[in-house]
């Protein structure tokens, strides 16, 4: 009985396949079998700068059918293939294989981050050549290469490696900020909405051809409110921006401008609940000032002591969090901080530790982030406009290391 009701079943089938094929209605990918590519991925430590080293990942394809890399411009002989990498936080990044050409059989792929100061956190290579130099670091965990037949829509093969020499955490947010063509994105590579306010123009005069968006002093960009733009722990702010003006400041609000931030200004009164801040990084004349609202609503400011932020020349600034510890880098030095509490800041209020004892971020979901004006300021005399070039920004869900700053200033990013 099992038998013949396993005849019948065979009998269906190909009488399925034959009406399928015989009218046209089979898709001729059935029949297509997927690329095969023998091959062996690894993990290559090169040598950095001060005794340093980074990890990149390499594939050998060693035998199998012709391919080729999609965008790839020479040689395009073959099934197209996807490289896609999975980071160890799940991340999907896909690098770009433009220079690579024939024959891809037993020469090894470096696949790496691109180190060009015109590019992101999102921005991957795929090279013949062992890359050179300054790397940006790769995030250390277990990565995955993923090889997908494009002809076919499958996964061809893959293969994890871990990477040991690398950095903790990739940027929760991060690019380039204003213009249709700007690149800002969160830790997904999924291009994070900005609307731009006024009239804003980018160019690549950063350094290292840096792709930089110029704010002419009544402009500003919002970016739509996201969980991932929040911290209520460690955290940090990693900016290059090049002032027009470094002008003295002055409590009646002359020589402030803001960088970034996310909250809310309702007034310009001096009151703490005129301002609900989860992070807000201003240039205060030649100086540069940090603050926040601490959960009982008690909005505080950090405030560098010593005159460092330049005019007409490029700044690299960075802010971190660390387990309640708050430090201000500019060019990778660390500054001298002195904090207060209020709406005005006073740099000579002398106080040099947080009145608190330790930096509490409050997280604020119902505003966005501003860039070159004041928090989602509802009163335009507190609106404190930047004037200048920003570049490259990154925030992150961790306190950066003093080696890491120093990495991103000699690299020129963020």
């Amino acid at each position: 009985m099992a038998a013949e009701i396993l005849i019948i079943i065979l009998v269906i089938i190909v009488a399925a396949i034959a009406f399928a094929a015989f009218t046209g209605a089979l898709n001729p990918l059935y029949t297509t079998k997927s690329v095969y590519v023998a091959g062996s991925a690894k993990i290559d430590t090169l040598p950095q700068p001060g005794g340093l080293k980074d990890d990149v990942l390499t594939y050998l394809p060693e035998a199998g059918d012709a391919f080729y890399l999609t965008g790839q411009t020479n040689g395009a002989n073959g099934t197209p293939v996807t490289f896609n990498l999975i980071s160890p936080s799940g991340q999907t990044v896909v690098p770009v294989g433009s220079s690579i050409s024939e024959p891809m059989y037993g020469k090894t792929l470096y696949i790496y981050p691109n180190s060009s100061a015109a590019s992101t956190q999102c921005d991957y290579t795929i090279s013949q050549t062992q890359p050179t130099g300054a790397l940006r670091p790769m995030t250390i965990g277990s990565w995955t290469i993923q090889m997908i037949d494009e002809n076919v829509h499958v996964l061809a093969n893959t293969f994890s490696e871990t990477v040991k020499n690398g950095v903790n955490s990739l940027p929760v947010a991060g690019g380039f900020l204003g213009g249709s063509s700007s690149q800002f994105y969160d830790p997904n590579c999924n291009p994070i909405i900005q609307t731009v306010n006024g009239n804003i123009t980018t160019s690549s005069t950063g350094p290292g051809n840096m792709t930089a968006a110029f704010f002419n002093g009544a402009s500003s960009i919002t970016i739509k409110n996201s969980t991932g733009l929040a911290f209520t722990g460690d955290m940090s702010i990693s900016m290059w921006f090049d002032p027009s003006e470094n002008d003295t400041y002055s409590s009646s609000g002359t020589g402030w401008q803001q960088l970034i931030g996310k909250g809310q200004t309702t007034d310009a009164g001096t009151t703490a609940a005129s301002e609900n801040d989860n992070y807000q990084l201003f240039q205060l004349g030649n100086q540069l000032l940090f603050e926040w609202n601490a959960p009982d609503g008690t909005h505080y400011q950090a405030i560098t002591t010593t005159p460092t932020v330049m005019a007409n020349a490029w700044n690299y600034v960075s802010v971190t969090d660390n387990n309640g510890v708050l430090n201000i880098y500019d060019d990778g030095n660390p500054l001298t901080l002195n904090y207060d509490t209020g709406n005005v800041p006073d740099p000579e209020s002398g106080q040099t530790t947080p009145p608190s004892g330790s930096v509490s971020l409050t997280n604020n979901n119902a505003f966005p982030v501003n860039i070159g004006e004041q928090n989602y300021a509802t009163d335009s005399s507190d609106a404190f406009y930047y004037n200048g070039y920003i570049g490259s920004t990154a925030l992150y869900n961790i306190a950066l290391t003093p080696q890491e700053i120093a990495d991103n200033y000699a690299g020129d990013t963020a």
